[in-house]
C-alpha cells in the first residue's frame, strides 16, 4: 500500500484550514489489482486533525459498517491534514467479490477542543477486466455510532444480525456545535479584550449558529421550556466581564457534552444538554451587551 499527497501551494499549506468533504475511486476495478482511492478536501471555517482512513469493499452500504472485505488503513497525521488538494491513497482488489460499494471511514479531531469525530463514505463500483479512469464520487457523509448493528446479507440466517436504524441528527450537527464553539471561543477573546464591537458580532453569529443547533437537535414542534431568567443584582465591569467569560466557558463545557451526545446517537441526553447551554446563553445579556 502507498500513500502520497500533492500540495500545488507549498507556501499556503500552513495557512489552509481544509477537511475531508469525500472520496472517489475507478467505477469499474480489475480483480487481483492495484487502484488508487482518492480523498477529496475542500475549504473549512477552522484547522481539523485527520487521523486515519480505512477502506473496504461491501454488497451494501451500511451505515457504521465497511464490510467484509477489508482493503487498509492509512495514518493521515499532520501532512495530510488541513491540506487544500486530494490524497491518493494506493489500495489492492481481492481477486473474487461480490463487492457492489467502496466505503471509508475517516477519523479527525474538530476544532480547539479536538472533538472525535468518524465520518463513513460510500461509492458505488463494479468489477470488470480492466480498471477504468472514469472514476465513482461521494461527498455524502454519515457519522458512525455506536449503537449500529451488524448489516444483513443476503447469506444470514433469519436470526442473523440485522441493521439498525442509523442516528436521527442530520449529518452537519457536529460541524454546527464545532462552529458555536468556535464563535464561544472567540466571544471570551472579545470580552477580555474588551473588543465590544466584534464581541456583539460574535455574540449575534453564536446565537444564530446555536439556533441552527436547536433545529438539528430537538425535535419538531418541541422547545426546551426554559425558566426565564431573573434580574441579578448589578456588578462591576469587571465582575460582570468575569461572569460573562465563566457563562461561556461553561457553554463551551456543554457544548463538548453535546457533541459526545451526537456522536453516541443518544437523542435524549443531546435534547437535555442543548437545553443547559441555551439557558446559558440566556444568561450573557445580564452580563455583556
Amino acid at each position: 500500500m502507498r500513500i502520497s499527497a500533492t500540495l500545488s501551494i507549498v507556501a499556503l499549506c500552513h495557512l489552509a484550514t481544509a477537511r475531508i468533504s469525500g472520496i472517489a475511486a475507478p467505477f469499474v476495478i480489475a480483480p487481483d489489482s492495484a487502484f488508487n482511492v482518492t480523498i477529496l478536501t475542500e475549504n473549512y471555517i477552522q484547522s481539523v486533525k485527520d487521523i486515519s482512513a480505512s477502506f473496504a469493499l461491501s454488497s451494501t452500504a451500511a451505515d457504521g459498517f465497511l464490510g467484509v472485505e477489508y482493503l487498509g488503513s492509512f495514518y493521515l497525521g499532520p501532512k495530510n491534514s488541513n491540506i487544500l488538494t486530494n490524497i491518493t491513497l494506493e489500495v489492492t482488489a481481492p481477486s473474487t467479490t461480490n463487492a457492489k460499494f467502496l466505503t471509508a471511514a475517516i477519523t479527525s479531531l474538530y476544532g480547539a477542543s479536538n472533538g472525535p469525530v468518524t465520518e463513513q463514505f460510500s461509492v458505488p463500483i463494479t468489477f470488470g477486466d480492466e480498471t477504468s479512469e472514469e472514476t465513482t464520487v461521494s461527498r455524502d457523509r454519515s457519522n458512525i455510532c455506536s449503537t449500529a448493528a451488524a448489516p444483513a446479507s443476503s447469506s444470514a440466517s433469519a436470526m442473523g444480525p440485522r441493521a439498525t436504524p442509523s442516528c436521527t441528527f442530520p449529518t452537519m450537527t457536529n460541524t454546527l456545535i464545532q462552529l458555536s464553539l468556535v464563535r464561544a471561543e472567540g466571544l471570551i477573546n472579545n470580552i477580555i479584550q474588551n473588543d465590544n464591537r466584534t464581541g456583539t458580532q460574535n455574540l449575534g453569529e453564536l446565537n444564530g449558529v446555536l439556533g441552527d443547533v436547536t433545529r438539528a437537535v430537538l425535535p419538531s414542534g418541541q422547545s426546551c421550556n426554559n425558566e426565564p431568567t431573573g434580574p441579578w443584582p448589578p456588578l462591576s465591569p469587571a465582575d460582570s466581564q468575569a461572569r460573562a467569560v465563566q457563562i461561556l466557558r461553561d457553554t463551551e463545557g456543554g457544548l463538548i457534552a453535546l457533541q459526545g451526545a451526537v456522536l453516541e446517537c443518544d437523542k435524549a441526553t443531546a435534547v437535555s444538554v442543548l437545553c443547559r447551554v441555551l439557558h446559558l446563553v440566556d444568561y450573557l445579556d445580564t452580563y455583556y451587551t
